[in-house]
Formats: structure tokens, C-alpha cells, sequence
């Protein structure tokens, strides 16, 4: 495929995501399955990494994130983000719908006979829009002919952060607007639009990133909003895109030329049309009452919804009456948010277990008497940890008041202190680990407990199968299934029993046969050669994942060398910091990592490393010792490579490059592996530790911190003249 091919096929890729973004965020009507909008996405990131050029601020591709950012900017509005009045009494927003007629009848331009019907306000023009209200994070969105150029927090509501990085990784903010249902001028959009709402977060989206935390050993989230509003907190967008964060829009800031809009109702409309997700519950109604009946009628369905809703916002629909009602210093006297109690029940706390996740984080999970909230009879609900107990001083005994955080997991939000007897008991962590009795640590700066015996049994099964998998040790044959099984037998207690199961043993459990016995067999025998970096990154050692091994694995030529090494030997490992040392420095050397070491060892599983290279030999590859160069072999010119090595030269081997710009005569990825093959570390973000970085044209950030680090700096020119093209 040549560059003109490239681009056609670049074009037709992203007007197809668009057209499948805007049928599932706007009109719920998917024309295509995950997977096959995965696959599409993923040929365009191909074509945009082998043509950088082809790269624009609108493509899909933009969704995945970029490189971490230092910090937020904070930036003005260009029209204030004004708050909401809100209330919870029928009898008060009834009063503020009485204000908004009479304010409407004071007004000579405004004034309208007395209505006919009972309940509808004066002014048979008068309509409302009621929205529901999403339990999210507010935010502006800037397009500047079309294109989505800034994303900004409510902040003050005159100042927020610029979030731009994190927000175009939402899917369902378009990135660029559709040419359908434009304001005045269909031929092309306004100059200048914002438009305002709210980003959140679904239940399943919060749920899912809560296991993936508790899995990872971070602490989890309390609910959707407070998930929502780290999340867009977080400096690395490309953290932020693995999140499913989603959007609403409800409102208007700037728009050049000014558009005029009859209502409210119109703008949603419109926008809709654009390709801005409105909130498809949006009702307009023609009174006080019938404001009233749409409140009660949705309290009961917004918990089948799969998003935070805490309320409902009332708007009066014309825009010209919105105009005559004004604003106060704080909100819009045109609009107000009748909010829904939060689902609260007392009930009183009988024990506290201390339950044991995959990473061997410490939950204190409550016991208390049966009741009934929000539908459901609940009777177990989380303390999250032992900071938040003492924080609310909960005791076993107390009367608490709980609340399902997030319409999801029921939490204690009070203790009705007035109501001890003094005979309440205080909670403390447990000293040793409920599931195995190995030793609980508190990590200094961490709010959680954890069990450090990597083989507690509570923790055992999930590691068992991340150390079997395709990106561990590889073992083809053994999943959940059969570990499930290999458990239940009690076949296998500790990671080297895996390499004393028997044919014959898998043969006899379900499901297997002789030839699937056979086949797991020989994945097990071949697992044992994966060297140091695999065995290493298998283990669910917490902080050590396959790259953080990889790195390590470079530095010490097997697990004898990496235990010789105190913590701060570790931490001069590229990746590795003094936390990630001392986490694996203390499972060397505790028991049950002596154990696991000598266990595999015993099994016949290599310890050594595939990726070392001695410091006295830099420049020596092992993987079959690419690029090595012998006495025999100076003047050899490799295709591809001609010029480079001539006499034995080579000014690549061994140097950290960054690319950046686009290049005129290179495909990136194409010339980041001819680099590596020259022995060069081609690395995304410039450090310190960079020796040299290629600037193309349109080179960003990258470049001018090399400038500021005083790295080399070479344009392409410079580039094909050391690789023998120029």
C-alpha cells in the first residue's frame, strides 16, 4: 500500500467509526459489534503508526491517549458555568414554578390570560423540560469549526481545568460534529460552540474498574461520580481510556455567530443531530403537576437506567422567557433540580470479617441485622478500610445508618453514636491473614492491610491462572476449568505443584481426556524454559508486571544474582523505583519467596535470564546474539543497514532514540524497528536517560524537551545520511 492508498483508506476507516459512534452514543442503535468496531480501530492505529503524516486531531485514534501530562492548566469560560438551585420538597418547587409565572405575568411583553386547566401556570405558552439529573462531573466542550478543541471543567464556574487530553478519549464526545442538522447554516458549522454536560460513569463501567483496582492492589473507588471525577483528574489519558466513562449534553455557553433557538427543547435537538448524546428520557410537559407526575413516575425507573441519576432538572422551555426570568449571582432563576433522598435504613452491626482479595488487600466487610433498602433486603455492607472505621468510629454493636453507594454496594454512611449502650466493641485489623495466618504488612502512605504470602489460598486460584497464561508462562491447556478442578482435588497447593501433575492425573478429572492430559502436559514442560523476565512476571508479586521483569531480567543473569542485590541495587533498574524494589527485595527474601524460588527450582523451572547482557559486553545480544559483530565480520554491510557498520561502526548500538514528527522518507514503526535492529532502544517520551531524538516535521512537546534536557537532536536529513540513504 502506497501513501495515496493509505490516505484513502484512512479516510473511509474513520467515517465509518464516526457513523458506528454516533448509531451507539446517540441514537442506541449499534450497526456493529464490539469486536468488529475493535477491528476497525485497530487497522486505523496501523495505518496512522505506518503514516504518521495521515495523523489528524479528529481521528478516532485519539481516543486511546497520549503521553502523560505535567499538570492541568487552569483556563476562564468564556460564559460562566452557573450552578443550580436544587431542592427535595414537592412544596418548594411548586413555589418556584408559582415565582416563574409571576415574574412571566409582571412582565407586560409576557403577560397571558389565567389558565383554563388546573394545576398549569399562567400562560398557555409556558412549557417545561425535565432532564434527568446524571451524577457526573460537569464540563464545557469548545468547537471551533466543528473540530473539539478544549474540554474544561466546571472548576469555580468562571475558571476550570483544561481536561482536553482525558475527555477525547470519551467515546461518546465526537471529536469532530456531524454536517446533519446545523444551526442557521447547514453548509457548515458555527464558528465557535460550547456546549455543556456531564460526564459519568455506568454502574458496570465503576464495577469493573473497581475489580481491575482491587486486583491490582489500589484502592477502589466509593462510587460512579467520585471514580468519574478522578479519573478526568488523571495525568496519563491513556489510563483514562481503559475507563468507561460516557456523556450528556443539557446546555449552551458560547456559540459564534450568535444562533437563535425558539426553546430548549430546539438546542437538544440540534446538537443531537450533530452527534452530541442528549439524554433520551428528556420530557417537555405543560405544568406543575405534570412536572410533578414525571418526577414520581421516574424515581421508580432510574434504577433500571445503568447510570447514576440523583434527581430531575426543570427548565423553563422558551428561550425567550428564560430571558425575561434572568439570573441571581449563583443560578438561573429559569431552572431548578428537584433531588431524590438517598436510600438510607438503620440497622445495627453485628460482626465485621475481614475478607481477602486476589492481590491480598484486607476488606472489612459489616454484618448487620437484615433490613430493607432501596427494594432489596441487605444485610452485609463495606467499611472500605480500617482508616475509614476509626475515621466514623464504628463498632460491632453500634446502630448504623447505610446507603447504597451509587444505587451499588450499601455502605455505612453514620453510626448513631446516642444510641450506645456501652457495651460496643472497636474493630481493629487482624495481626495475621484470616485465610492463611501468614503475616499482614500496612505499607507505609496505604490505607489497606495486605497479606504477603503469595500462595494464601485466598489469593491462590486467581494467580494460578494469570501464571498460566499466554503472557506468563504459557501452560496451553490450563485455564480456570481446570484449575478450578486441579483445586478441588487438592492436586495443586503451591505454584511447583503444577510441575508434578501426572497424564494420568488430568486424565481422571472432568472434561479431560488422554489426549487433552497429554497436551497440558507438554505446555508444562515447555513452560519450564521461559527464563528469568517470564517466571519473574508470573508470580503476581505485587508492583512486578511482564515489562518491570523484562527490565530486570536485563540487569541480573538469574534469580541467584537478583537475591545477592539489596533494594537499592533494584532500584537503579530502568522502571524500577525504591517502591517497586522493596516489594520485590521483601518477597525474595521472606519465606514464602524463598519457598516459591527453591519449589520451582527443585521442578527443574530456568531460572536465567534470556535478556541479560553483561556490562563488560555491551553490545552483545543474546536472542541469538543479533547483532554481533567478530573480527571476521567488519566491513559487512546488512541490507538496510548499509553504511552503518562499515569497519565495525555503528552509531545506534546501545542508544536510547526518540522519534517525533512526521518523517517524510519513514513509516515510524518501520524505522523504529530498523533502529532496534541496529541495537537501538527506540522509546516513546524523552528523559535524562535519551541519547539522541529524530525530529521530523511538526515535532511537539518531545522536541522541545530535548532541547531544554540538551539532548542530540537530528532532523531526517542528518538520519539518512547515517543510515547510508542521504
Amino acid at each position: 500500500m502506497d501513501q495515496e492508498q493509505a490516505k484513502q483508506r484512512v479516510e473511509e476507516l474513520r467515517a465509518q467509526l464516526r457513523e458506528h459512534e454516533y448509531r451507539y452514543y446517540v441514537l442506541a442503535e449499534p450497526s456493529v459489534t464490539d469486536r468488529e468496531y475493535d477491528g476497525l480501530l485497530a487497522e486505523l492505529e496501523e495505518l496512522e503508526r505506518q503514516w504518521p503524516g495521515l495523523r489528524t486531531e479528529d481521528s478516532p485514534t485519539r481516543r486511546v491517549g497520549g503521553e502523560p501530562i505535567g499538570g492541568f492548566v487552569t483556563v476562564a469560560h468564556a460564559v460562566g458555568m452557573m450552578s443550580i438551585d436544587n431542592t427535595y420538597d414537592e412544596g418548594e418547587l411548586r413555589a418556584w414554578g408559582e415565582r416563574v409565572g409571576k415574574r412571566l405575568r409582571e412582565d407586560e411583553g409576557h403577560f397571558v390570560p389565567p389558565a383554563k386547566r388546573g394545576g398549569e401556570l399562567p400562560g398557555a405558552g409556558l412549557r417545561f423540560v425535565c432532564e434527568p439529573k446524571v451524577d457526573g462531573v460537569a464540563v464545557s466542550l469548545r468547537y471551533e469549526e466543528g473540530m473539539l478543541v478544549r474540554a474544561v471543567t466546571r472548576g469555580d464556574g468562571q475558571r476550570g481545568d483544561d481536561v482536553t487530553a482525558n475527555v477525547r478519549t470519551v467515546r461518546g464526545v465526537p471529536l469532530r460534529l456531524r454536517e446533519e442538522g446545523r444551526f442557521a447554516s447547514p453548509a457548515k458549522p458555527p464558528e465557535v460552540l460550547e456546549v455543556r454536560g456531564e460526564i459519568y460513569m455506568t454502574f458496570a463501567g465503576f464495577a469493573k474498574m473497581n475489580l481491575e483496582r482491587e486486583e491490582s492492589g489500589e484502592a477502589m473507588f466509593m462510587n460512579p461520580r467520585n471514580a468519574t471525577a478522578g479519573s478526568l483528574k488523571q495525568l496519563d489519558s491513556r489510563i483514562v481510556a481503559k475507563r468507561d466513562l460516557r456523556f450528556f449534553a443539557h446546555g449552551l455557553g458560547e456559540v459564534s455567530p450568535p444562533e437563535v433557538f425558539g426553546s430548549h427543547s430546539a438546542f437538544l435537538e440540534a446538537i443531537r443531530a450533530m452527534g452530541l448524546p442528549v439524554n433520551e428520557r428528556i420530557e417537555v410537559v405543560g405544568s406543575m403537576d405534570e412536572v410533578w407526575g414525571y418526577i414520581r413516575k421516574f424515581e421508580g425507573e432510574r434504577r433500571g437506567l445503568g447510570y447514576p441519576v440523583d434527581g430531575v432538572v426543570v427548565k423553563v422551555d422558551s428561550v425567550e422567557q428564560q430571558k425575561v426570568l434572568g439570573v441571581t449571582s449563583k443560578s438561573p432563576r429559569w431552572c431548578i433540580a428537584y433531588k431524590y433522598e438517598p436510600d438510607q435504613a438503620k440497622t445495627r452491626l453485628v460482626k465485621v470479617d475481614w475478607q481477602v482479595g486476589k492481590t491480598g488487600r484486607l476488606t472489612p466487610r459489616a454484618t448487620m441485622e437484615p433490613v430493607l433498602l432501596a427494594g432489596t433486603t441487605v444485610s452485609h455492607a463495606t467499611l472500605h478500610n480500617a482508616d475509614e472505621i476509626a475515621r466514623k468510629d464504628i463498632r460491632i454493636g453500634d446502630t448504623v445508618v447505610i446507603e447504597k453507594a451509587g444505587e451499588i454496594i450499601p455502605q455505612v454512611v453514620k453510626v448513631e453514636t446516642e444510641q450506645r449502650t456501652g457495651h460496643e466493641k472497636k474493630i481493629a485489623p487482624p495481626e495475621v491473614c484470616p485465610s492463611c495466618g501468614g503475616p499482614v504488612v500496612r505499607e507505609e502512605g496505604e490505607a489497606a492491610h495486605r497479606c504477603v504470602n503469595v500462595e494464601c489460598p485466598a489469593q491462590f486460584r486467581e494467580k494460578l491462572i494469570y501464571f498460566a497464561g499466554r503472557k506468563q508462562m504459557d501452560i496451553d491447556g490450563l485455564g480456570e476449568k481446570l484449575v478450578d478442578a486441579l483445586l478441588e482435588k487438592g492436586y495443586v497447593r503451591h505454584f511447583a505443584d503444577v510441575y508434578g501433575l501426572t497424564a494420568e492425573q488430568l486424565a481422571m478429572l472432568p472434561r479431560m481426556g488422554e489426549k487433552s492430559a497429554a497436551n497440558v502436559i507438554e505446555g508444562i514442560e515447555a513452560s519450564k524454559n521461559r527464563g528469568l523476565s517470564r517466571v519473574l512476571g508470573s508470580l503476581g508479586i505485587r508492583h512486578i508486571g511482564a515489562a518491570t521483569a523484562r527490565s530486570i531480567a536485563g540487569r541480573f543473569a538469574d534469580v541467584d544474582a537478583l537475591r545477592e542485590a539489596d533494594a537499592e541495587r533494584l532500584a537503579e533498574v530502568e522502571d524500577v523505583g525504591p517502591i517497586v524494589a522493596g516489594s520485590l527485595y521483601d518477597w525474595l527474601h521472606s519465606d514464602a519467596g524463598r519457598a516459591v524460588v527453591e519449589g520451582l527450582k527443585m521442578a527443574g523451572v530456568d531460572w536465567k535470564s534470556r535478556e541479560y547482557v553483561d556490562e563488560g559486553t555491551k553490545g552483545i545480544r543474546d536472542e541469538g546474539n543479533k547483532g554481533r559483530r567478530d573480527e571476521g565480520n567488519k566491513g559487512r554491510r546488512e541490507e538496510g543497514t548499509k553504511g552503518i557498520r562499515d569497519e565495525g561502526r555503528n552509531v545506534f548500538d546501545g542508544k536510547t532514540v526518540v522519534l517525533t514528527g512526521t518523517l517524510a522518507h519513514f513509516a515510524r514503526e518501520e524505522l523504529a524497528e530498523k533502529l532496534r535492529q541496529l541495537g537501538a532502544k527506540v522509546t516513546g517520551s524523552v528523559s535524562k536517560k535519551t541519547d539522541r531524538v529524530i525530529a521530523g516535521e511538526e515535532a511537539g512537546s518531545k522536541l522541545d524537551k530535548a532541547r531544554e534536557l540538551g539532548v542530540e537532536i537530528w532532523d531526517e536529513k542528518r538520519l539518512m545520511k547515517e543510515l547510508g540513504d542521504g
